[in-house]
């Protein structure tokens, strides 16, 4: 079957009706919070990519860090971030801040692929497009200016579910895994739609839960796949690189969260896990939480710094090689 095939068989027509409730179901938010401080450095406004998946193409936000940049002989590396959404919301753009953060405090490329949802696919296409997405950032790092060996994920909820998956892939396939992995809020199981949660009225409700199943899962019967409930893949341990789980208190998925770090920790990978204290499942983009949301983001470098590599020590900071253009930037 060719890629396009493929795609035909998985799309969908677009109902309204649908997208209106896709919207109020999740909850979604449409833009970064108010209140995260800009990086000390200006960086450049975000360019968009377009990268070649097997069921076409996925526009890509790319954000690259201030000039001059902290490379001679080196490229930046690269963080490919994966929104969230709940399997139906496209829009990477709310996730600027973190992007911004990441490549003002890492010197990184920070790529958010704008994978498709539901209800025009449904599983298992975002977790095909992201691995696509994560092999052609490997791929073509010396074309458009960062380094594909140096790559690590994050991701929050849905997106932290296709980190997972694309680690899942890769290693099926026998390719290299990126160097680190982030997963904030992570969602870990398909099948279950009866989460609870300490608060009286959860972001993510057993109304969200059934939607999202509905939406993205349609056949129950695949549910249970290693690759749609990751909790379920008895070698996801080989698969994970180093680990950071930034979960909430209050989220409903707080308590997989903890059940996934302590899998992967048994399993021998290096896994750090945080819980923030009174704050629920969308506290990463809430304007009231700004102080959670600027500690997640710190804890986000800080993991991953150690797992780039840093500069030479002899490196002379000062005077810096500007990398070359990304020929398909727009």
């Amino acid at each position: 079957m060719s890629p396009c095939q493929g795609a035909s068989m998985t799309r969908r027509p677009l109902n309204p009706l649908f997208w209106t409730l896709a919207q109020i179901g999740s909850r979604v938010r449409s833009s970064a919070p108010a209140g995260v401080e800009d990086p000390p450095l200006q960086l450049p406004d975000p360019t968009t990519l377009r990268v070649p998946t097997r069921h076409g193409d996925v526009d890509v936000l790319v954000q690259r860090p201030a000039q001059p940049q902290s490379w001679t002989s080196k490229h930046p590396p690269v963080v490919v971030h994966l929104h969230g959404g709940g399997f139906v919301n496209r829009n990477p753009a709310q996730d600027r801040h973190i992007a911004r953060h990441l490549a003002a405090h890492l010197g990184a490329v920070v790529l958010l692929p704008d994978y498709d949802t539901a209800p025009t696919v449904h599983y298992p296409v975002a977790e095909e497009e992201a691995v696509d997405v994560v092999d052609w950032a490997t791929a073509a790092g010396e074309e458009h200016g960062w380094d594909g060996q140096r790559l690590v994920l994050s991701g929050v909820s849905a997106g932290a579910k296709l980190s997972l998956n694309t680690c899942q892939q890769l290693h099926q396939a026998g390719r290299p895994r990126p160097l680190a992995a982030v997963l904030v809020v992570p969602v870990t199981d398909a099948v279950r739609t009866d989460r609870t949660s300490p608060t009286a009225r959860p972001a993510i409700s057993p109304l969200v839960q059934r939607f999202v199943g509905w939406a993205y899962f349609p056949d129950t019967a695949r549910r249970r796949e290693p690759l749609a409930s990751p909790r379920l893949d008895p070698s996801l341990s080989e698969a994970m690189p180093p680990t950071l789980v930034l979960t909430a208190e209050h989220d409903t998925l707080a308590t997989e969260g903890g059940e996934l770090a302590d899998v992967l920790r048994a399993g021998d990978v290096e896994v750090v896990h945080h819980q923030y204290p009174g704050v629920d499942h969308g506290f990463i983009g809430d304007d009231t939480a700004l102080a959670t949301v600027r500690d997640a983001l710190e804890r986000m470098v800080t993991f991953f710094r150690p797992h780039l590599g840093e500069p030479d020590a002899g490196e002379n900071t000062t005077t810096r090689q500007t990398p070359p253009a990304a020929a398909s930037d727009s």
